[in-house]
């Protein structure tokens, strides 16, 4: 009874943290980009990077040099034909790749974009420009906006254009968040594994094959 319930609270322990999303976030403003990435409500910041400072160390004296024993020369063994590489080599790409090719689907099908939001605020010191540019960043916007919605499951997103006389310049920014669930990115890899394991053995196999047919 008690191993039950030790089981059941490690796959509902599991469970949890199946669920915790991992990604990272991007955004663009007048003073930079920056990137982050995330795990759950956790972040750290990758862009900017901040200065590292410069250690001085203390110089150590060298020390004189042994003297080395040369080595003794191995015997190398004859290498392979190129058309037996290029066999292998095209044997195990055609095993993996669909397995690989599967998992990054399921990859993308897991990916969802929590946050984006685009904002473009046209200004300037014609107003006339200004006017102008909003009203092709509207148009713009609108056709790529649809498609870019439907390509992504987006959660939460935002896109509008701003028209103000008074900025100096024509300003954008963006924001994007992206994330995963941990339990969907290890069950791909584990299910890609052992795929790609019983592929690999399979073309090992008919390598073998093909060798001893060819001797």
């Amino acid at each position: 009874m008690k191993a039950l319930f030790v089981l059941a609270v490690v796959v509902l322990a599991l469970l949890l943290v199946g669920q915790i999303r991992l990604g990272g976030r991007a955004e663009f403003n007048a003073q930079g980009f920056f990137l982050w990435i995330r795990l759950g409500r956790f972040q750290i910041k990758l862009l900017p990077m901040k200065p590292k400072r410069e250690k001085t160390t203390p110089q150590k004296p060298k020390e004189p040099t042994k003297k080395k024993e040369p080595k003794r020369p191995k015997k190398e063994r004859p290498p392979a034909p190129l058309t037996e590489k290029l066999g292998g080599a095209l044997e195990y790409a055609q095993a993996l790749l669909p397995v690989g090719l599967e998992a990054a689907k399921g990859l993308w099908r897991g990916l969802r974009v929590d946050v984006l939001e685009l904002e473009l605020t046209a200004g300037g010191s014609d107003p006339a420009d200004a006017a102008m540019l909003y009203g092709r960043a509207n148009a713009a916007l609108g056709a790529l906006w649809r498609p870019l919605t439907k390509a992504f499951h987006v959660k939460d997103g935002t896109a509008r254009v701003k028209l103000d006389f008074d900025a100096p310049e024509t300003t954008v920014y963006g924001q994007a968040a992206l994330s995963i669930k941990i339990g969907t990115v290890v069950w791909i890899g584990l299910r890609a594994g052992w795929k790609a394991l019983l592929g690999a053995l399979a073309a090992k196999k008919r390598l073998k094959l093909k060798r001893r047919k060819a001797a």
